[in-house]
């Protein structure tokens, strides 16, 4: 399964009539992970006057929620939401910190201003397609490695890391219906003198999104 999400963490800044509005999104792959985001901009940030924020996490049944800490019902935390749901995204996390500078908004100014610093901040973070990969690890012989290595490199795996000692291994993300065709193609080349093991992996980026 694929989704589009952040591919770094991104920030934007701007300034709506004196108060200062600090946009913040990044890719979160469990809602711990989104709450512990949220408590370290809060943490970051202890003279604000709100940090408002969304977050959509999980596959299908993903969880969403909003909150707008403090400003008027529905004119922060759900616009911050509708900016991650027009863009399709899932596995986000996106805060918008304001520092009150002592005009009131109204409504449709705070709607604004809440959007656009989100959406900016999605900006700087650009949009990656993640794809779900099992982890593999492949221990051969020396004589084996360059040629496995070509290989792996070959099915686009992502190599995570390679160790040696009396034998190579490496480690590499693989998508998971490639696995099987893989490893029997590495066992021809090596001629069945190759351990080749298959773990649960995580999602990766495999390109930006268009």
């Amino acid at each position: 399964m694929e989704f589009v999400a952040p591919m770094r963490v991104g920030k934007s800044e701007i300034i709506v009539k004196k108060s200062r509005f600090i946009g913040q999104a990044a890719p979160v792959f469990s809602e711990e992970e989104a709450l512990e985001f949220i408590a370290s901009v809060r943490q970051a940030h202890p003279g604000a006057t709100h940090c408002v924020y969304a977050y959509s996490v999980g596959l299908g049944d993903f969880a969403e929620k909003a909150s707008d800490d403090g400003e008027p019902k529905g004119t922060a935390g759900y616009p911050v939401l509708e900016v991650i749901k027009k863009r399709d995204l899932q596995n986000v996390v996106c805060t918008v910190t304001r520092y009150f500078g002592g005009t009131k908004l109204g409504a449709g100014g705070l709607i604004r201003a809440y959007t656009n610093a989100a959406s900016l901040a999605l900006d700087d973070a650009g949009l990656g397609l993640y794809r779900y990969h099992d982890l593999i690890r492949i221990t051969v012989d020396y004589s084996n490695f360059e040629k496995v290595e070509r290989l792996v490199k070959a099915y686009n795996c992502v190599i995570k890391d390679i160790s040696y000692a009396e034998k190579v291994a490496l480690e590499a993300f693989a998508v998971p219906e490639t696995i099987p065709t893989l490893q029997s193609h590495i066992s021809d080349l090596t001629s069945g003198d190759v351990h080749f093991q298959v773990s649960p992996g995580t999602y990766v980026r495999t390109r930006e999104a268009n």
